[in-house]
C-alpha cells in the first residue's frame, strides 16, 4: 500500500512540474523575445533644432529686454562723456574749471568703461542661461516625441558636422569624439521635431 501511495505520489508530481513546464515556457518565450525585438532608433541634428525652433527666438527678445536697462545707462555715460568733452574744449587749460571738467571727464570714461564690461559679462551669462535652459527644454520635448511614436532612442548625429581643419592632434580629438559614423536620413527627426516643438 505504502509503494502503491509512493508511486501515485511520484506521478502526481511529475504531471504537476510537466503542466507547469507547459505554461510558463510559452509565457517565458514571449517575454524573451519582447526583450530580443531590436529598438526603434532615430536621430537628429541638435544644432538645427536649437537655430530652428520659435522659442529661441522668444528666448532673445527677453534677452534684449532685460538688457535695456543697462544699454540705456551706458548711453547715458556715454553722453555725459561726451558733453564733458565737449565743454572742455572750450576751457583754458590750467584753470580751476578745466582742472574740474578733466576729472569729471576721466570719470564718466572710467563708468562708462566699466558699465561696457559689466553689459558684456551680463549679456555673457544671461545668454548661457538661455541656451542651458533652451536645451533643457529640446531634451524634455524630444523624449515626449519619442514616447508619442514609439522611438526608444534618439541620438545626436555628429557625423553631420564636418571635420576642422588643424593639427594632426586636433583632427584626432575631434575624431576622439564622434559618437556616430553614419545615419541614413530615414530615421532623422530633426525636422519633424521642429515642427512638433514649434506648434501652438
Amino acid at each position: 500500500m505504502d509503494r502503491s501511495f509512493n508511486c501515485t505520489h511520484t506521478v502526481v508530481t511529475a504531471c504537476v512540474v510537466l503542466l507547469a513546464a507547459m505554461v510558463i515556457a510559452p509565457t517565458n518565450g514571449v517575454w524573451t523575445a519582447g526583450l530580443l525585438e531590436p529598438p526603434v532608433i532615430a536621430t537628429l541634428d541638435l544644432e538645427r533644432v536649437f537655430n530652428d525652433i520659435d522659442r529661441r527666438n522668444q528666448a532673445e527678445v527677453d534677452l534684449e529686454a532685460r538688457l535695456q536697462t543697462y544699454q540705456a545707462q551706458a548711453q547715458e555715460l556715454q553722453s555725459k562723456a561726451k558733453r564733458l568733452g565737449e565743454d572742455i574744449e572750450m576751457l583754458a587749460p590750467g584753470t580751476q574749471k578745466y582742472d574740474s571738467a578733466q576729472k569729471q571727464l576721466t570719470q564718466a570714461a572710467v563708468e562708462y568703461r566699466a558699465m561696457t564690461e559689466f553689459i558684456q559679462l551680463k549679456l555673457d551669462a544671461t545668454r548661457a542661461e538661455a541656451r542651458r535652459d533652451l536645451f533643457a527644454q529640446i531634451i524634455d520635448a524630444a523624449a515626449e516625441y519619442a514616447k508619442s511614436n514609439g522611438i526608444d532612442f534618439i541620438i545626436t548625429n555628429d557625423s553631420v558636422l564636418p571635420i576642422q581643419q588643424g593639427t594632426d592632434i586636433q583632427i584626432v580629438q575631434q575624431l576622439a569624439l564622434r559618437r556616430v559614423v553614419y545615419a541614413s536620413e530615414l530615421y532623422d527627426v530633426t525636422e519633424s521635431l521642429v515642427t512638433w516643438m514649434n506648434m501652438p
